[in-house]
């Protein structure tokens, strides 16, 4: 009673090919999560940048920092905000978060065109007309109750809001203006 070995044979072969398979995917992974890590496309604070809006939807810019930076510390930080691929005026408002510290509020040192309310958001007085562009800070202030960890990084989110300015955005957003 003699069992044929090809189907052994060849269930061998198939899964040594299946292992290299998996083995060369692993190691391109390995070196594109690597090349990913190391790469220099974060922006990093102190850089001017643009927030590009559109219509009726919420727009995030990231920004990487350590937490070597001390509390008050200000920072030159110029953030513009630009209308000028929309054919409709907008309200806008804009708020800053961070990932890995709960109870960092960064301040901004924005134009007279933003009022801070109690939300924690700064609202632009006016409407922002299509195809226009304004400065909404030229400094960031680095929170005082923060506890950050200088041998870590961070993420600061600043995010743009904006409504149609057709819309009843008062009762929307619910504005209260710090006095």
């Amino acid at each position: 009673m003699k069992k044929s070995i090809y189907p052994w044979f060849f269930s061998v072969i198939i899964l040594a090919m299946l292992l290299i398979i998996v083995l060369i995917l692993a190691f391109k992974g390995y070196f594109f999560s690597l090349s990913y890590l190391s790469s220099n496309t974060d922006l990093t604070l102190g850089e001017n940048v643009t927030i590009n809006l559109e219509p009726n939807r919420a727009s995030v810019l990231s920004f990487t920092f350590d937490g070597s930076l001390l509390p008050k510390e200000k920072l030159a930080q110029t953030i513009q905000i630009k209308a000028s691929d929309l054919n409709k005026n907008l309200k806008v408002r804009v708020k800053a978060e961070v990932f890995g510290e709960e109870n960092a509020v960064f301040d901004f040192v924005t134009t007279d065109d933003f009022v801070k309310s109690a939300d924690g958001y700064f609202y632009l007085n006016e409407e922002l007309n299509a195809g226009t562009k304004i400065t909404f800070s030229t400094f960031l202030i680095m929170p005082n109750e923060a506890v950050f960890e200088s041998n870590k990084k961070y993420i600061l989110s600043i995010i743009v809001e904006n409504l149609d300015a057709s819309l009843d955005v008062e009762n929307i957003w619910q504005f209260e203006e710090i006095v």
